[in-house]
């Protein structure tokens, strides 16, 4: 049974919030969205390249403060942009302080390419042992967005049923 949920996700340029959003219209979850103390700023022209350096070295950015303990909930839905077909830092950081392992884990990500190929990726980094669901959005900001959040809400629905 799925009492508790939390909606844990990063969203730089505003692709995965979107998704985010829909997911807790959907759900009624809590949500969490991660801010690094020091980020890459949306507007600049170099942040694919240093943000893609960053997910390539792992780094792992000291965040902003949280305001959930995802002990207390019974699903988690993990968003993620692809950055250089890996997890952001912010997301290696917030893992890095979290044991989800016990957690029923939904997982998305948000790309402009191949999503699919980062999602096995994702996966394979996550090594999730209790991942219920995926699914991968491309450019929900500019690729028809009431599709994006019509899916989104879709998958959050399906993922809700199949758990109770």
């Amino acid at each position: 049974m799925v009492n508790k949920i939390l909606i844990v996700y990063y969203s730089l340029t505003g692709n995965t919030h979107l998704i985010a959003e829909a997911i807790k219209e959907q759900t009624g979850a809590d949500i969490e969205r991660l801010k690094p103390i020091k980020d890459l700023k949306s507007e600049s022209g170099t942040r694919f390249f240093w943000g893609g350096m960053h997910a390539k070295m792992k780094q792992k950015p000291k965040l902003e403060p949280l305001k959930h303990d995802p002990n207390d909930y019974d699903l988690i839905f993990l968003g993620t942009p692809v950055w250089a077909w890996t997890l952001t830092p912010p997301i290696r950081s917030y893992l890095e302080l979290n044991d989800l392992s016990s957690k029923p884990l939904a997982i998305w990500n948000c790309a402009a390419g191949n999503g699919i190929k980062a999602m096995e990726r994702l996966k394979k980094e996550l090594q999730h042992p209790n991942t219920v669901a995926e699914k991968t959005f491309t450019q929900p900001l500019s690729n028809d967005s009431d599709e994006q959040v019509k899916r989104a809400k879709e998958w959050a629905a399906e993922i809700i049923n199949s758990l109770s």
